[in-house]
Order: C-alpha cells, then structure tokens, then sequence
C-alpha cells in the first residue's frame, strides 16, 4: 500500500509538472507574438514617419543641404564636412546653423504630429569626428581625443538648436526628449567605408526602447 501512495504522489507532480510546462508554453508563445506585433508596429510607425519627413524634405533641399535620409534606420544625415564645422573644432558653422535653421523646426513639426503623439521616445543628436593627418586608429589617444571632438560637436548642435526662436515654445519637449552622442571616428557612415566629420538626427520610439530591453537579454525579433 505504501508502494500504491508512493506511486500516486509521483503521478499527482508528474501532471502538475507537465501542467506547468503547457502553461509555460502558451506564456512564451503569448509573449512571442506580441514581439512579433510589436516589430510589426515600429515598422509601420517608421514607414508612416519616413513617409512624412519625405513630404517634408524634398530632394532639393536634401540636396542643398548636403544631407540623405536612411532609408533603413530613418537618420538624417549631414555629411558636407566643410559645412559643419572646422577641422578638428567642434564650433557650429555659420552655414551649418542655417542649415539648422531651416531643417530643425520642421524635423520636430513632423514628430510632433498628432498621428506620432506619445510615440517618439528619444531624438539623438550623434556627433561623428575623421581621422585627420597624423592620427592612427589604433591609438587610444586619438580616439579618445576625436570621442572628445564629436561629443562636443554633439552638445554645440543641441545648444543651437534650442536658441532657434521657432523652438521656444518647444523647449520643455525637447529637454525630456533630445539626448546628444558622440562616437569618436568608431562608426563609418551608412553606404561609406570611411569616417567622416558628419552630424546625424534620429529618432527612438516607445517600442524600439522595450525591443531593445529584450535584446540586452537575448530576445530579439526577425
């Protein structure tokens, strides 16, 4: 009899330990379509996004400005290094803050749009610094010294920015929402093998922020 109860207590964890298991099961499959759902609403949220800033920004002024946008990552990019700032200074030019002039208060006009309201959770202003002559890749001087350059190119962007007077009454938004990066000569431009003196605008949303939480832990999605 003792055999008997022994027997039916290993049974009674075997079917809870296989209930568990199913139930498990059904959590992650739950969990995993919504991963899914949730890359399938940043992409229409990136196409719907990109589909203004190319109303916005025409070819011609793309052009003038010496600027692309990405296609795949939504950055516009400022890569007429001349333009930007001097070599190895991280001062605004004059032409470049024109340029500012004309492309931020419109850039912000379209992710402020009601469609995109609460959506957007981080605008990065990403400062990039080439290598110069004399300066070596493998160098931590260099590359510490350039991280210094684009980290303030990065900041001085921002600072004039916000002296825009059409941005004032935008500027509370802004300061929950823009954060400056500066990446030294680590990253080469999209389409180029090579560093350049380049400025990039992007943009971050809700969702992209919690994908990216579950990528730190391994779950991503194609």
């Amino acid at each position: 009899m003792f055999s008997d109860n022994k027997s039916d207590v290993w049974e009674s964890i075997s079917d809870l330990m296989t209930g568990l298991m199913m139930i498990f099961l059904f959590i992650s499959l739950a969990f995993l379509w919504k991963l899914q759902q949730t890359g399938h609403k940043i992409a229409d949220l990136k196409q719907a996004i990109y589909s203004e800033m190319v109303k916005e920004f025409p070819t011609s002024d793309l052009e003038k400005w010496g600027a692309v946008i990405d296609t795949k990552t939504m950055a516009v990019t400022f890569r007429e290094p001349d333009v930007l700032f001097g070599v190895g200074q991280s001062t605004v030019q004059p032409r470049f803050q024109e340029i500012l002039n004309d492309f931020f208060p419109r850039y912000i006009k379209v992710l402020t749009m009601p469609e995109f309201n609460g959506k957007i959770a981080e605008i990065r202003i990403e400062g990039y610094a080439s290598l110069e002559a004399g300066e070596n890749r493998n160098s931590d001087y260099d590359y510490f010294h350039n991280m210094e350059i684009s980290q303030s190119r990065a900041r001085n962007v921002l600072q004039y920015v916000f002296s825009i007077p059409a941005m004032a009454d935008k500027k509370e938004w802004l300061r929950q929402t823009v954060i400056t990066n500066g990446y030294s000569f680590g990253r080469a431009s999209s389409g180029s093998s090579n560093e350049e003196r380049r400025v990039e605008f992007r943009f971050i949303t809700d969702d992209q922020q919690l994908l990216k939480e579950f990528e730190k832990l391994g779950i991503g999605v194609e």
